[in-house]
């Protein structure tokens, strides 16, 4: 019989609302996997506990445990795939990060629920029953991570979280889903490139600021003055910054701060024809690093990866450019 490990972090997925205060973490891994019957005939299923938090509560010190449990999960011969619970405010970020640093071909399988256990709907036991149908599959193999909610398959280089209450919130806007989940089985439709793996090692001194029409540079200066060793800008359009942020920019980039800009928009990447100043070729002249496609805050984990494993900005350049 196949061997799937589910480690649990806690999440809507785990909640229920046992007193009408609102609903708190509540179910452990085996009360879910209790509730989804003749899960015996899939896989044989082992639970693991690594926290039991809602997703809003992450913490990078717990995300970095994450990625170094799942390496050592997934080390052990018997294990065919790994599916982890989670919180979806965060879930994404969990999943791009343990994409970026394990390195397997084993199916490593995200899900959560956008329903609690006491709502008409929930929705958990469905996406865990799929998560686990996808960790077993042959044709999971060698995808990397990937986030399965809502019967879909998404890579977690490209998906993201697009609505705060609906069931199907989980987009990939620029690919679409790699794969879905029918009732006879997943079904894979892409593949992802080829991709560098780095251990777990964050710099944590990595700030984020999204940028705004008339916005001064105050929020840079403040990163600058704290110490902050690597920014990610979410700029305008094909990568575009307002004039007024550009001196304090420069003296950052002077100081030995790392810059990443990404687009503000929902996807696209990052280049434009323009020859005036803050535009996409005046940035890259002045040493700023493109993000293209990663959302600001997968951006961040990786320019924290590319600090925390000591890369030069030469090779931080090199490491965004690849998927």
């Amino acid at each position: 019989m196949t061997h799937v490990v589910v480690l649990t972090t806690g999440g809507t997925i785990s909640t229920r609302d046992v007193d009408g205060s609102g609903a708190r973490p509540v179910l452990r891994g085996q009360d879910l996997l209790q509730q989804i019957p003749d899960l015996g005939a899939v896989a044989e299923v082992e639970v693991a506990e690594l926290a039991f938090v809602p997703g809003a509560f992450m913490t990078l010190a717990t995300m970095r445990q994450m990625s170094e449990r799942a390496r050592q999960i997934l080390s052990q011969a018997q294990v065919a795939g790994l599916v982890v619970t989670h919180g979806t405010d965060t879930l994404e970020e969990s999943a791009y990060l343990l994409y970026l640093t394990v390195d397997t071909d084993k199916p490593v399988v995200f899900t959560g629920a956008m329903r609690n256990s006491s709502q008409i709907g929930f929705d958990g036991y469905r996406n865990l029953y799929d998560a686990i149908r996808v960790a077993v599959s042959e044709s999971a193999r060698g995808l990397g991570t990937v986030v399965v909610l809502n019967e879909e398959i998404h890579s977690a280089r490209w998906v993201t979280k697009t609505n705060g209450q609906k069931e199907d919130t989980y987009e990939s806007p620029a690919t679409g889903p790699v794969g879905v989940v029918y009732g006879d089985g997943p079904h894979v439709f892409t593949r992802p490139l080829p991709h560098p793996v780095l251990p777990p090692r964050l710099e944590p001194r990595v700030d984020l600021i999204r940028l705004c029409v008339d916005g001064d540079d105050k929020f840079i200066r403040c990163a600058a003055e704290a110490g902050t060793r690597g920014l990610v800008l979410e700029v305008f359009g094909g990568g575009r910054i307002n004039p007024p942020l550009l001196p304090a920019l420069d003296r950052a980039l002077a100081g030995g701060m790392m810059i990443v800009a990404t687009t503000r928009c929902i996807t696209g990447n990052m280049w434009d024809m323009y020859g005036y100043e803050g535009a996409f070729r005046d940035l890259q002249r002045r040493g700023v690093i493109f993000a293209h496609d990663l959302p600001g805050h997968k951006a961040r984990l990786k320019l924290m990866l590319a600090l925390g494993n000591g890369l030069s900005r030469a090779q931080a350049g090199e490491y965004f450019e690849k998927a």
